[in-house]
């Protein structure tokens, strides 16, 4: 037996058993780990070898028997007792997020931050030079999708994953299950690596070939029992299937001097297979990878990339853009008024409810979860700032608005709860709370049917519009903070060596960005009214979109809140075992998307200038579902964006709009959005499928 310096194995289990109930899962199991070897757990199914890493992993404790670790006793009650100790364990189903990258798959649960905000930068650092230690050369970018990898690539990322928090025990639970010939040979050359490089390894495993390649040590389980423990070189597989069956053998290995096959080694066959399989010289992968890794990439590099991410389905907004500009095309081409200054204007007003409402709701399908309470909530969220600016209570417009946020915001809290720490659907809990909702307005709002809002300033939020001069000094303010940004993270990251995109992209970024500006505040400046009623200027609701559009994208993609409610949408579990509290980032999901339906239903208030008891909050849940859809936020969980809303939102009203200029019924409307929405479902469905095919 390998030890080290102290004379002891890293790990010792001594008389370790295990109960459920009346059955009996360990009885009695002695098992040593050494450090620098790899030690292979075999038994047949049932054996109890899942039971045994668990209780090593914490993620049970044992019923009784000590666990001694370098030497000490300790006590084991929970996963984060075992990663204190530098045990860290890889499950056969790998417990990664396909929706993430490698990065963060990676920190999941570890992220490191700056100033409060992920600090990316450092982690891809620490992500790449783990990889490279490792000799994991076939990924090409730490970028990627997981869910773009194969097999063994994913495989490679969780073994990585695991030992890059100063592990000293990885315990890897049949790591080359399912895997083709090249694949296996990297991943087993992974694991001869960790041995060499100090590392105590203990590796779960049904292929004997895997098992006596890469082992140096061997125990056998049987019905919970440690049957047979020691050298690899005292067994063979006719001993190991004997001692599996039967719990003995009368077989004897001649003695045999058995050296495991070197990591290198490994890595050559692999490559030789895959240098037969693609007809790519090794030399010439190795170049590929090196050269993806790190410096600026060129215009040619760049597009060839963002091309490979459009075949594989991860085309972003551009979908949704290109159906922009043909409906665009087809209502102008039908009307000479659609793309006036004077109704583009109205149409982003139209959509503004939409959009801010949606913003919330993308919080809860990222989570794969849906809130059909919103259009009600949003409704709460305006009568009661129409309640309160009324004379007889006369509260300060800042104060209402506050109110109704924080009252919107409980509503999320309650129907969180429910969800999460009671485990109902949220489509029963918010389907009830569509209907319960309803009934709230029309008590707040009393039999009078209508209630106006005599608050000048309430009323301005969708319907004041700010000074050419506001708007212009306003667009150079952030276009000037964009530009500073942008130009500041790519000098970070070239100075630090990091993958870049081309030095004049950022430039075309900068200028595409003035230009949508420019635009937007020369339509919004121009003449509107008529010489008897002069209209003009940015309404104010554009900011105030822009504005939550700005939070929403920060918290969701520069803070470990954001972070883990993607993880969550892509693999709960994986987000579980990463020591991520599920039902609290859930709530607060769902706390956060009424508190924006709040906002939505401010701006609603503002635009009819009243509340009333015919308000539809169960048409516009369901357009803002559509919104959110439409715009690219998978319903399925794990992908979306808050700019999804705002551009599902534009093109909602876009087809009501440009109808209506049309003089189609409503009824057509209804169907037009409709197909749209089918069609963005379908779009999200075959990305899907294209994903999970890639592997």
């Amino acid at each position: 037996m390998s030890e080290d310096e102290t004379g002891m194995p890293l790990l010792r289990l001594r008389n370790v058993e295990k109960h459920f109930g009346a059955v009996q899962a360990l009885a009695g199991v002695d098992f040593d780990v050494p450090i620098g070897k790899v030690t292979a757990l075999v038994g047949d199914n049932g054996a109890g070898k899942s039971v045994l890493t668990k209780t090593i992993a914490g993620i049970f404790e044992a019923s009784s028997g000590d666990i001694f670790w370098e030497g000490e006793k300790v006590h084991i009650r929970s996963p984060k007792d075992s990663a204190a100790l530098g045990i860290e364990i890889v499950y056969q189903d790998l417990a990664l997020c396909d929706n993430l990258d490698v990065v963060e798959n990676m920190f999941l649960g570890r992220e490191r931050v700056s100033k409060r905000f992920l600090d990316e930068d450092e982690m891809e650092r620490a992500a790449t030079s783990t990889l490279a230690d490792l000799h994991v050369r076939t990924v090409r970018s730490v970028r990627q999708d997981v869910d773009s990898l194969s097999g063994g690539q994913r495989q490679s990322i969780a073994v990585a994953k695991a030992v890059m928090w100063n592990s000293k025990l990885v315990i890897l639970d049949e790591p080359t299950a399912a895997l083709g010939v090249a694949q296996t040979r990297q991943v087993l050359a992974l694991v001869r690596r960790l041995a060499d490089q100090g590392l105590a390894v203990v590796m779960i495993s049904h292929n004997m070939n895997d098992v006596f390649a890469v082992s140096d040590r061997i125990a056998v389980l049987r019905l919970g029992q440690m049957v047979a423990e020691g050298p690899a070189s005292k067994f063979d597989q006719s001993m190991i299937v004997d001692l599996m069956t039967s719990g003995r053998t009368e077989r004897t290995v001649p003695e045999k001097k058995h050296e495991a096959t070197g990591a290198e080694e490994l890595e050559k066959a692999a490559d030789d297979v895959n240098a037969h399989e693609d007809n790519t010289p090794k030399s010439e992968a190795v170049e590929t990878y090196i050269s993806t890794h790190s410096g600026t990439q060129s215009f040619g590099e760049y597009l060839k990339s963002a091309w490979s991410r459009i075949k594989a389905g991860q085309s972003g907004v551009l979908p949704v853009v290109l159906g922009l500009v043909l409906i665009g095309a087809i209502f102008q081409s039908q009307n000479a008024n659609f793309l006036s200054a004077g109704n583009i204007v109205n149409l982003l007003v139209q959509g503004s409810v939409f959009m801010l409402i949606g913003m919330g709701q993308v919080f809860v399908l990222l989570l794969g979860e849906i809130d059909l309470s919103l259009g009600f909530v949003a409704g709460i969220g305006g009568v009661v700032v129409t309640e309160l600016v009324q004379p007889g209570m006369a509260w300060p417009w800042w104060a209402a608005i506050l109110a109704a946020l924080v009252v919107t915001a409980f509503i999320g809290l309650v129907q969180g709860s429910l969800i999460t720490r009671l485990k109902l659907p949220s489509f029963v809990v918010t389907l009830a709370g569509l209907l319960g909702f309803q009934g709230v307005m029309i008590v707040l709002l009393g039999t009078g049917g209508t209630i106006p809002i005599p608050n000048q300033t309430i009323n301005n939020l969708a319907n004041g519009t700010l000074s050419p001069l506001v708007g212009w000094t306003l667009m150079i303010v952030v276009l000037v903070v964009y530009a500073a940004t942008t130009t500041l993270r790519h000098n970070q990251r070239k100075k630090s060596g990091l993958v870049t995109p081309p030095d004049g992209l950022v430039v075309v970024k900068i200028a595409a960005a003035a230009l949508a500006g420019i635009v937007l505040v020369v339509i919004c400046n121009i003449q509107r009214g008529n010489p008897a009623f002069p209209f003009s200027g940015m309404p104010w609701v554009i900011p105030i979109v822009f504005a939550v559009l700005v939070l929403w994208s920060t918290v969701l993609g520069r803070t470990r809140f954001g972070r883990y409610i993607y993880a969550i949408g892509g693999n709960a579990e994986a987000a579980r075992r990463a020591g991520i509290s599920l039902a609290n980032i859930r709530t607060a999901a769902f706390v956060l998307a009424a508190m924006t339906a709040g906002v939505g239903g401010i701006i609603y208030a503002s635009r009819l200038q009243s509340m009333s008891t015919s308000f539809d909050g169960g048409t516009i849940v369901l357009y803002v579902v559509a919104t959110a859809v439409i715009g690219g936020t998978s319903l399925f969980g794990g992908r979306g964006h808050p700019l999804h809303a705002v551009l599902g939102g534009i093109v909602i009203a876009s087809i009501v709009n440009g109808m209506a200029l049309l003089g189609l019924s409503a009824a057509v409307q209804f169907m037009a959005t409709a197909v749209v929405l089918v069609a963005s479902i379908t779009v999200d469905v075959v990305v899907r499928r294209r994903g999970g095919g890639a592997r």
